[in-house]
C-alpha cells in the first residue's frame, strides 16, 4: 500500500492546475483516465510506472512547445528567460504557518534586522508588498494604502514573533521593497541595454499580481517627461560612484553581525567608517587607495572627538566625506538607523508663553533690585568721601609706597615667613574696604596672583565669607602693612632678557636702553573710579596720545620679549588701538597682545609660571587663516608647541581666537600632556560654532605628539568652562583677557567647569581695572 499511496499522492499533486496533464499522444487511452484507472485491474507498481512514463512524455511535449514558440514570442521571452528566479512563494513560511509555527526575529543594537531569520523576513515583506500594493503607487504615505499596509503587517505577525513596536520598521522596509520592484520592472522590461525607454508588453511572469490596467498606467507614468528627467539625473549620479559598495545584498547590519562573529568580539556595534570600509572591499580583499585614505582620516578625526560628546547628528564618516547628507539616515549604518535613534539626543521642550512671561518678570525684578543696590552704593560712597579721614590716611600711607596703586608682594609670618601672592596696594586717601574703614595697621590690596592657595587671609572677609588666598583672587582684602613689599625682582631670580623697546616710524621718543623690563612700581597718582568714568592714569595717557604724532597717523612698533610667544614678535600700535581703550570699544589684536605682554612681564617673568603658562599669538591663528591655508596654521601651532619644550608636565597654552574680520573673541586653553582643551566663551555656544578651529587644534596636538613620539590616547577631551557671560556686544576681548589673568592668578592648570563660579559676569569695574593696568604699563614702557 506504500507504493499505491505514493502514486495517488503524485497524481493528485500534478493533476491540479496549473499542472494539468495533457492527453497522451498515443491513441490508447491514458492509464490515468477515468476509464483506464481501476485499482482492481492495476497493481501499485503498475500505477507508478505508468505515471512516471506519462510525466516524461509531458515534459518532452512542453520543451517542444517552447522551441516552437521561441521565434513567435520574440525578445519579450528572451528577457523573461534571463530572469532565472520565479515569483517568491516562500513555501517554508507557508508550511510553518500551517503547522502553527512562527519564526523568531532578531535585531541588532541599532534596531536592524539580523540573522537568524532576518533575511527571510525581509524577502517575505518583499513578496507581500508585491501582492497587496499596486505598482502604480507613487506616494507611499497615501491614505489609500492603509488597508494594504494593515494586511502586510497582519501577514507578518501570522508567521513571525514580532513586537508591535517593530511595525514602523517593517512598513518602511515594505516601501523600500516596492520602490526596488518598480525600478526592477522599469530596467528589465521598459529599457534597452543603453537605458532608453522602449515599447513593452506586460510580463506574463507577473500576470498574477499585475493586471493589464495597472501595467498600462505604470508604463504611462514611466514615459512621463518629468520622470525621464529624474531618471536620467539619478542614473548619472549613480553611474560612477567614487566608493562603490561591493557586498551585494548583504546590508550593513548583517555585515556587522558577521564581522563581530568572526572576531568573536563582545562589542554590539562597529564605528560607521569601519563598516563603510569593509563594505567596499571586494572578493580579492584589496582596499582601494581612495577608500583607505577616507578610513585613515576618519581614524584621526575619531581620536579628536570626545566619546561622550553629543555630536551634531553628523557621523565621523560624514564629516570626512563632506558631502550633502540625506535627512533621516546615518551614513555607513544602513536601513533603519536614523540620526535621532543613533545619537539619542535628548528632546528639548520649548517653553510656553506663560513660562516665558514668568522668566521675564523675574529678570525685571532682579534688574530693579540691582539698580537699587547700585544707587545705595553711590550714596554711601559719596557720603563717606566727605568725612574727615586724615588720621587713618596718615597711618595707611606708609613711606615705602607712593600714593596711588602700586604692584606689591604679599607675605605672611605664620606658621613660616613666606611670600603667598602678588597684587596691588591701593594707598589712597579715603580708601574703604567693602564700604567699611580699614583696621589700624592694615592696607587695602587687590590679589592678582596666588602662590600659596591654602594660605589663610590675615583679615578674613566677613561679607563674602572668604578665608583662603585662592578665594581672594580678583577681590580686595585687608593686609598688614608690615607684610606688604614693593614688587621688585630679587637677585635670586633668574634674569630674563628685557623688552627690546619701542621704535617710531616717524620720530623716536625712547631708545631701547631707556626701556626697562619692569618699571610698574611707579604707578602715578591713580584714584580708583566708579564704573563708566575714566581714571587719572587713563586720562593722563589719553592726553599723551593727543599731544603725540599718533593723532596724525604715526605708529609705534613694539618688540616683545621672545618668551611671550616663544618667538620674536613685533606689534604695531596706532591711534585706533588706543581709542579702543579710551572709549571701551571692541578690542583688536594689538591691544590683546599688549596686555598679554603686560601679564608676562608683571606676573610671570622670572617665576615658575613661565613653565606653566604659555601664549599663542592671535595674529597667526584665526578663522581667516584657517580657511585659506589650514595646513600652514596647523604647522604654526606645532612650531609653537615645539618651542615650549617637551610638554610632559601639565601646562597651558592660551590661544585668544577670533572668528575673523573683527569678530567674536573666545579663549582656547590647551594642556598637551593630558590631551585636554578648555573652551571659554563669554557668549552662549560651544566649539561647534568653529569646527575648522577645533579640527586644526586637534590635528596640531596629535602631530606634535607624533613628532615627539608620545603615545596618543583615544581622544582629545574638550571642556566648555562655565565662565562669566558678557551682556553687550563689545566686551568679548576684555573678557578673554580677564579669563587669562584670573587663571594665571589662581595658578591652576586643570580648569573645572565652574572655574569662575563667583561671577555670573564681570562688572565694568573689573574691566576698568584691566584697562588701568594696561594704561600704566604703556606709560611705564614709554610706548607713546
Amino acid at each position: 500500500m506504500g507504493f499505491l499511496s505514493t502514486a495517488i499522492t503524485l497524481y493528485y499533486d500534478y493533476s491540479r492546475p496549473p499542472f494539468v496533464l495533457p492527453p497522451s499522444p498515443s491513441s490508447s487511452p491514458s492509464p490515468f483516465s477515468a476509464a483506464a484507472f481501476t485499482f482492481t485491474e492495476l497493481s501499485a507498481s503498475t500505477v507508478t510506472v505508468h505515471f512516471l512514463l506519462h510525466r516524461y512524455r509531458h515534459l518532452e511535449d512542453k520543451m517542444a512547445n517552447q522551441d516552437d514558440t521561441h521565434d513567435v514570442s520574440g525578445s519579450r521571452n528572451n528577457v523573461e528567460k534571463e530572469i532565472k528566479r520565479g515569483l517568491t512563494v516562500m513555501k517554508s513560511i507557508i508550511r510553518a504557518r500551517d503547522k502553527g509555527e512562527k519564526f523568531e526575529v532578531h535585531w541588532s543594537a541599532e534596531d536592524q534586522l539580523i540573522e537568524p531569520n532576518g533575511s527571510m523576513l525581509a524577502s517575505y515583506i518583499g513578496s507581500l508588498v508585491r501582492q497587496h500594493i499596486p505598482i502604480t503607487c507613487d506616494n507611499w504615505r497615501s491614505p489609500e494604502l492603509k488597508v494594504g499596509k494593515e494586511k502586510i503587517w497582519s501577514e507578518i505577525q501570522r508567521s513571525f514573533h514580532i513586537d508591535e513596536s517593530r511595525q514602523k520598521y517593517c512598513i518602511q522596509l515594505a516601501g523600500k521593497r516596492l520602490r526596488g520592484f518598480r525600478s526592477f520592472l522599469s530596467n528589465k522590461f521598459l529599457k534597452d541595454e543603453e537605458g532608453n525607454f522602449v515599447e513593452a508588453e506586460r510580463p506574463m511572469k507577473y500576470a498574477e499580481i499585475i493586471s493589464a490596467e495597472e501595467w498600462d498606467n505604470f508604463v504611462v507614468n514611466r514615459r512621463n517627461k518629468k520622470f525621464h528627467e529624474v531618471s536620467d539625473k539619478n542614473r548619472k549620479r549613480a553611474s560612477k560612484p567614487a566608493y562603490p559598495y561591493k557586498k551585494g545584498r548583504t546590508g550593513y547590519a548583517r555585515l556587522q553581525q558577521r564581522i563581530l562573529a568572526e572576531e568573536k568580539s563582545d562589542a554590539t556595534s562597529l564605528p560607521e567608517h569601519v563598516l563603510w570600509k569593509v563594505a567596499r572591499v571586494g572578493k580579492d580583499e584589496a582596499v582601494v587607495e581612495a577608500v583607505q585614505n577616507v578610513y585613515d582620516e576618519c581614524e584621526t578625526l575619531s581620536q579628536t572627538l570626545p566619546s561622550t560628546e553629543v555630536q551634531d547628528c553628523r557621523s565621523v564618516l560624514s564629516r570626512v566625506l563632506n558631502v550633502p547628507e540625506y535627512s533621516g539616515r546615518v551614513r555607513g549604518k544602513g536601513f533603519g538607523v536614523t540620526p535621532s535613534s543613533f545619537y539619542k539626543k535628548p528632546k528639548t521642550k520649548n517653553p510656553t508663553n506663560k513660562e516665558v512671561m514668568e522668566t521675564l518678570a523675574e529678570l525685571r525684578a532682579q534688574v530693579l533690585e540691582l539698580q537699587k543696590e547700585n544707587a545705595r552704593y553711590r550714596e554711601e560712597r559719596c557720603g563717606s568721601e566727605e568725612k574727615d579721614t586724615s588720621d587713618r590716611a596718615s597711618i595707611n600711607c606708609q613711606p615705602k609706597f607712593p600714593e596711588g596703586i602700586t604692584p606689591c608682594q604679599l607675605y605672611l609670618s605664620s606658621p613660616t615667613y613666606r611670600i603667598v601672592g602678588k597684587g596691588k596696594v591701593h594707598n589712597t586717601s579715603g580708601e574703604l574696604l567693602h564700604h567699611n574703614p580699614l583696621p589700624v595697621g592694615y592696607m587695602k590690596v587687590s590679589v592678582d596672583l596666588v602662590l600659596d592657595t591654602d594660605a589663610l587671609l590675615p583679615l578674613p572677609d566677613v561679607v563674602s565669607e572668604t578665608t583662603l588666598m585662592r578665594d581672594a583672587v580678583g577681590s580686595f582684602v585687608g593686609w598688614p602693612s608690615d607684610l606688604i613689599f614693593p614688587d621688585a625682582e630679587t637677585p635670586t631670580r633668574p634674569t630674563h632678557k628685557a623688552g627690546k623697546g619701542i621704535s617710531r616710524r616717524i620720530e623716536s621718543v625712547a631708545s631701547q636702553k631707556e626701556v626697562p623690563g619692569r618699571k610698574l612700581k611707579k604707578a602715578g597718582n591713580d584714584i580708583p573710579t566708579t564704573s563708566g568714568t575714566k581714571s587719572q592714569i587713563m586720562m593722563r595717557l589719553e592726553k599723551m596720545v593727543e599731544e603725540s604724532d599718533i593723532m596724525h597717523g604715526a605708529i609705534r612698533s613694539v618688540d616683545f620679549d621672545e618668551g611671550v610667544f616663544g618667538i620674536a614678535h613685533s606689534e604695531i600700535i596706532a591711534k585706533e588701538d588706543m581709542q579702543q581703550l579710551f572709549e571701551h570699544e571692541e578690542l583688536g589684536i594689538a591691544v590683546i597682545h599688549t596686555y598679554i605682554w603686560y601679564m608676562y612681564v608683571t606676573l610671570m617673568r622670572g617665576t615658575e609660571l613661565c613653565n606653566r603658562f604659555n601664549f599663542i599669538a592671535a595674529s597667526r591663528i584665526n578663522t581667516m587663516f584657517i580657511t585659506k591655508n589650514p595646513t600652514s596654521v596647523k604647522n604654526e601651532l606645532v612650531d609653537r608647541f615645539m618651542a615650549g619644550g617637551d610638554n610632559t608636565t601639565p601646562s597651558l597654552y592660551f590661544l585668544p581666537f577670533n572668528s575673523g574680520n573683527g569678530g567674536h573673541w573666545v579663549l582656547v586653553a590647551m594642556d598637551l600632556s593630558r590631551l585636554m582643551v578648555y573652551y571659554l566663551n563669554s557668549l552662549s555656544g560651544d566649539w561647534s560654532k568653529y569646527p575648522s578651529m577645533k579640527k586644526t587644534v586637534d590635528a596640531a596636538i596629535l602631530k606634535f605628539r607624533s613628532k615627539k613620539n608620545y603615545r596618543n590616547r583615544k581622544d582629545i577631551t574638550w571642556v566648555r568652562v562655565q565662565c562669566p557671560q558678557q551682556n553687550n556686544s563689545v566686551d568679548c576681548g576684555f573678557f578673554v583677557l580677564r579669563f587669562m589673568r584670573d587663571i594665571i592668578a589662581l595658578n591652576r592648570i586643570d580648569i573645572p567647569k565652574m572655574y569662575f563660579e563667583e561671577y555670573k559676569s564681570y562688572s565694568r569695574a573689573h574691566l576698568d581695572e584691566m584697562k588701568d593696568e594696561l594704561c600704566q604699563f604703556i606709560v611705564d614702557q614709554r610706548i607713546i
